[in-house]
């Protein structure tokens, strides 16, 4: 679908449900120009990536660090500017009940303000993110003002409700970031993003600066807010614990392309692809007989540079089934339906896995 068919066509034609779609969405960074001849090199942080996120549920995109996770979450707020591709968000269209598309590659400034208030992101780093000059209510009331929302009075009033929804005290509106803990501060970033009552909130990694104990709090309140307002989760980690317990689907992305992309359920059961398959092996599970009794599995080699991706699969350097050369080396294997909602890039995908994460924990319990 082009962007301006779907601009043009009725939202409810489209699929009702849909409230973000990305269609082949690149991102590349000039990081130097060498040799005598100056040429440009580029690192392909995203490289054609595309899904659907549906009204009221989580996707989880999942990848080591440094494969386009972040980028691609920032390109789809454009806090930083994409290449190339489509991002379309569906917004309240104003001053009526309908609902439209507004492709956010092509949003001019009023566009992009709109999409502002709809969609909103809660950052890794809950010390970096909050300026620590500001109060607590100045922080949380800085989106209501930037965007006219009420008075100065009524602003208050929505910081002090905002800071119970996210279970902190209404008096703590008048104090400064620095009094606070690393789980307290996330709780301020989510009541910030939650200000303009936003459909889509965008998760980048919200608890992995945060100790064990306390990551399950946030996660639990993140849980309950979904519920409660009926957001829509865009959610970035590496943590396939995490995951497990907060997707409705999860996205498995390597060196800026998907690779893998199922119902929770269907990928923690039925991994197919031999990176997924990895993944789940390096999850720890609470049983040491059941950890011991599993086979771990071992990639060989490190990722390779994005600046110059492998030919063919980019996974083959490390995969333990490539035929190179051959098949994997030669054609980049696209991004296909294996089965009814569970989508694979592999030119070998292993349906029977050596690592079932779901049975395994189901035995250890």
């Amino acid at each position: 679908m082009t962007s301006a068919q779907m601009q043009s066509e009725d939202a409810s034609e489209v699929d009702d449900e849909i409230v973000l779609r990305v269609e082949d969405l690149t991102k590349s960074f000039l990081i130097q120009r060498r040799g005598l001849s100056r040429r440009a090199q580029y690192l392909q942080a995203v490289a054609g990536v595309s899904f659907d996120v549906k009204s009221g549920q989580t996707l989880s995109l999942v990848g080591e660090s440094g494969c386009g996770k972040s980028t691609t979450a920032r390109c789809i707020l454009r806090l930083i500017e994409p290449t190339s591709g489509n991002v379309f968000f569906r917004t309240p269209v104003d001053g009526t009940n309908q609902k439209g598309f507004v492709n956010i590659t092509e949003a001019n400034d009023a566009d992009m303000q709109r999409v502002r208030r709809h969609a909103q992101i809660v950052f890794q780093d809950p010390v970096a993110s909050l300026n620590p000059r500001m109060t607590v209510e100045a922080i949380i009331s800085e989106p209501l003002a930037a965007h006219g929302v009420g008075n100065r009075s009524e602003r208050g009033a929505r910081v002090r409700e905002l800071l119970e929804l996210v279970g902190l005290k209404a008096s703590f509106a008048q104090r400064f970031p620095r009094q606070f803990s690393g789980g307290q501060r996330q709780r301020i970033g989510i009541a910030r993003a939650l200000a303009l009552h936003p459909s889509l909130i965008i998760l980048d990694e919200p608890v992995s600066a945060l100790d064990v104990s306390v990551q399950a709090q946030v996660l639990n309140l993140l849980g309950d807010l979904q519920s409660q307002l009926g957001l829509t989760y865009l959610f970035i980690a590496h943590d396939l614990a995490v995951v497990r317990h907060v997707s409705t689907e999860v996205a498995v992305m390597y060196l800026g392309k998907i690779i893998e992309r199922a119902q929770r359920s269907e990928l923690f059961n039925s991994p197919i692809h031999p990176y997924t398959h990895a993944l789940m092996s390096a999850v720890p599970i609470p049983d040491p007989d059941v950890e011991l009794a599993r086979e771990r599995i071992i990639l060989e080699s490190d990722i390779p540079s994005a600046v110059n991706p492998p030919s063919g699969c980019r996974f083959r350097t490390r995969c333990p089934i490539a035929q190179s050369p051959g098949v994997c080396s030669e054609e980049e294997p696209e991004l296909r339906e294996h089965s009814p909602g569970h989508w694979i890039a592999c030119h070998f995908p292993q349906p029977e896995g050596l690592m079932i994460l779901d049975q395994n924990l189901a035995t250890a319990r």
